[in-house]
């Protein structure tokens, strides 16, 4: 993955999320020719370009460099606009999306507007203009879908995946990856305890019994970028052995932490789960599909290859036929607090 990105094109959309502007900042330091950044969210593509303006361990000018990072606002609901953003562009990454499932649920025809027909547009686009590859950033959250935005996310899932032939003369290239919970991410349950904590609030929870997997914002971004590479199009790839946190647990261990730091000591309310959401996820069932392998840390769901011939078609002398854990365990509070020290959580 040290050169696959050397000389290509690559348009980010939703560049001003949290999945977005990682990538961002980690593709600028590859040698790739453009990277585009869409968002609707001006302040926001503001913010991230001052952030690479300020960036002294890598040099603007250097990196900045006849143009090399784009910030464009647009819409992926305006196909136009897709268009235009597409064009000559080697890769797409699609991060953007309507994602907070209280907010989709009381706004179902935006949800569907943003995350169905702006992917059907952006797919649309990309056949159009001859784009190499389309990857498709999904969430456990289409797994036997309850809300609007796991629904939504399912029928862009499958639109991406059954991106007809005919359409598709370039052979445009679709996939997809899951992943769960973005520890740290905007609008994420570790920003808000650590609020409510730092203004010496109670922590509001929704249900003691929430599980939820989560994983680091440099994880995601590696593995989306070790998916691009790999991909053969159809795949659906999801991010292996992600820990299990208990909602509850993560919380406690929040306010254990910084009762011994500063002397925090209110206490956790339970609120009440919110319309949509359910005490656990998974990223995939496995008796609906029928060739699951894994390779490092990624498991690959294709149906559509023979699964005699997975190494030959990958050129991959150690993927193998994937075999399912029994139990799939929830983390105890004390590995939380190393997880969370590792990755400079607290």
């Amino acid at each position: 993955m040290n050169n696959y990105f050397d000389n290509k094109s690559i348009l980010i959309t939703g560049a001003s999320g949290s999945i977005g502007s990682a990538l961002v900042n980690f593709l600028r330091q590859k040698k790739c020719k453009v990277i585009r950044a869409l968002s609707n969210d001006e302040n926001g593509l503001y913010e991230l370009s001052e952030l690479i303006n300020e960036e002294k361990k890598v040099p603007f000018n250097l990196k900045m460099k006849k143009n090399k990072i784009r910030f464009i606002i647009g819409d992926v609901r305006d196909y136009a606009r897709c268009v235009e953003a597409t064009s000559k562009i080697d890769i797409i990454i699609h991060a953007a999306a309507l994602k907070h499932v209280p907010l989709c649920e009381y706004n179902p025809r935006e949800a569907n507007k943003t995350n169905i027909t702006g992917t059907k547009n952006l797919i649309k686009a990309a056949i159009k203009n001859k784009v190499k590859k389309f990857l498709f950033i999904s969430t456990d959250k289409v797994v036997d879908p309850i809300s609007v935005m796991g629904k939504s996310k399912l029928k862009a899932e499958k639109l991406v995946l059954n991106t007809k032939i005919k359409n598709n003369k370039n052979k445009t290239i679709f996939s997809c990856i899951r992943f769960g919970n973005i520890i740290g991410s905007r609008g994420s349950v570790l920003p808000k305890f650590k609020k409510q904590i730092f203004e010496n609030k109670n922590i509001s929870l929704t249900s003691k019994e929430m599980n939820r997997y989560f994983l680091t914002i440099d994880n995601a971004v590696k593995n989306i970028c070790s998916s691009i590479e790999l991909m053969k199009g159809k795949e659906i790839f999801v991010i292996n052995n992600l820990p299990i946190f208990n909602i509850l647990d993560l919380a406690e261990v929040l306010v254990k932490y910084y009762r011994k730091k500063f002397g925090y000591n209110k206490k956790i309310l339970v609120t009440g789960a919110r319309s949509g959401e359910r005490m656990t996820e998974e990223l995939f069932i496995k008796k609906k599909y029928n060739n699951i392998f894994h390779y490092k840390n990624l498991i690959i769901i294709n149906d559509s290859i023979n699964p005699s011939y997975v190494k030959k078609y990958y050129n991959l002398d150690n993927i193998k036929i994937y075999k399912e854990k029994n139990k799939k365990n929830v983390a105890n509070q004390k590995f939380i607090l190393v997880y969370m020290r590792k990755n400079n959580l607290l």
